[in-house]
């Protein structure tokens, strides 16, 4: 599981710290030193997954009719894109200027453990979206979450 919000710069080359706690949660998954990272098909940021969960994720587009357009866009939206990313020997991982461009990422960023995945987004797109939060909204997740026994 993942989980814990972790401030980050990233230098020149485009890479940034990758946080200790999330290494050892991709580690207690059997991730190793690698994860694959793509964009984000509900929020303007990146995600990261286990490869397994990756494999999984594409098995089940897989299965579906290709001739969709919801599949067809998913496949060129989040398949795609994606990339095989490893963990360097100084605990960094390097962003491939694609995905930086989609998530808007500049020097400050935000890695957000989110129990399933990795959210990685630029420090203002995570402040504006903190800030964006109206109290309605915030009502309406509760009342969400406590008829689902949270």
């Amino acid at each position: 599981m993942f989980q814990g919000l972790h401030n980050c710069l990233m230098d020149d080359k485009g890479r940034l710290a990758f946080p200790s706690p999330l290494r050892t949660a991709l580690e207690k998954l059997g991730a190793g030193e690698t994860f694959v990272l793509t964009q984000s098909l509900y929020d303007p940021c990146l995600v990261a997954v286990s490869e397994a969960d990756f494999r999984a994720n594409a098995e089940k587009v897989r299965q579906l009719p290709p001739s969709n357009p919801a599949v067809i866009r998913f496949k060129r939206y989040v398949i795609a894109p994606a990339t095989i990313t490893t963990i360097d020997r100084a605990g960094r991982v390097g962003i491939p200027k694609e995905l930086r461009e989609y998530g808007g990422l500049e020097r400050e960023c935000v890695w957000a453990g989110v129990v399933e995945q990795i959210e990685l987004w630029s420090k203002a797109r995570w402040d504006e979206l903190r800030r964006g939060q109206a109290p309605d909204d915030i009502e309406k997740t509760r009342e969400f979450l406590e008829r689902h026994g949270l």
